[in-house]
């Protein structure tokens, strides 16, 4: 009897044993592939770039539009197909070698985005908008909870930004603000550009979305109390007015005030 019970227990630790290093290597096995996948991903992101860069028939600001909205756009795309903590290790190696680039390899880092940059840019004078593109999603992703703020925020940055600056070159109206940093200034057509856009983004991303929201953060074991709450209209106008705030401040660089400021209200304020 005793020897029975002596098998029975040798036969539980060994396929608890084999069970559990199963589990532990398939677990290695993904996140290897789900880090090779994102850093395909920001590879593909960063030859978009280089190549939209040399497009010869294109104008520098369609191109800087254009490359603003794809990269935003597919950096909310990794964000589904990679763990927060990657995204995070992703964005953080990529502004060290974005600013190395600039400080280091400067000559290299203008024959790569020379036909992206401004001509501040071009001088050295300032580090590159993308820079704090990548600084702004990490600073946003890292400080906020709810992942889909986040990912409307990003939007907001990749779509509303760039439709705010076509729309205030293209129609003639007064100026509201002038950065001193730059020649560039936000005008009235602009930052209705801005809000209609940002709007549309945060009724799709967030109210719409509602019940998609819910399930997931009830799932989600690092949700804060504020997660299970419903995104409203007022969150969509609260998101807006704030984004277009953010595009329009005076100071700062808008690639890095648009989605913090945007995540960071509606986190805490917007619902």
């Amino acid at each position: 009897m005793a020897m029975a019970e002596e098998s029975s227990e040798s036969k539980n630790f060994l396929y608890s044993f084999l069970f559990s290093s199963s589990q532990s290597q398939k677990q290695e096995q993904e996140q290897k592939s789900l880090l090779i996948r994102g850093g395909l991903l920001f590879i593909v992101v960063v030859l978009f770039q280089y190549f939209i860069a040399r497009a010869p028939t294109v104008q520098k600001e369609t191109k800087r539009r254009c490359q603003h909205a794809i990269t935003g756009h597919a950096l909310v795309q990794i964000s589904y197909l990679i763990p927060k903590s990657i995204a995070i290790l992703l964005l953080f190696v990529g502004c060290i070698v974005m600013y190395l680039m600039k400080t280091y390899y400067f000559t290299t880092f203008l024959q790569s985005f020379g036909p992206l940059l401004r001509p501040q840019e071009l001088s050295g004078e300032i580090l590159p908008g993308a820079f704090y593109f990548l600084v702004g999603t990490l600073i946003t992703i890292t400080t906020i909870h709810d992942i889909h703020i986040v990912r409307y925020s990003i939007e907001c940055l990749a779509l509303a930004d760039p439709m705010a600056s076509w729309i205030g070159s293209s129609i003639s109206s007064p100026k509201i603000v002038t950065r001193k940093s730059s020649s560039s200034s936000s005008s009235l057509a602009g930052c209705i550009a801005c809000f209609i856009t940002s709007w549309i983004i945060g009724y799709w991303m967030l109210f719409l979305n509602n019940n998609n929201n819910d399930s997931n953060n009830n799932e989600s074991s690092d949700s804060n109390s504020n997660s299970s709450k419903p995104f409203t209209i007022t969150t969509v106008f609260i998101g807006a007015t704030v984004c277009t705030i953010a595009e329009g401040l005076p100071f700062g660089n808008d690639n890095l005030n648009i989605p913090v400021l945007t995540a960071f209200v509606i986190e805490y304020f917007g619902r």
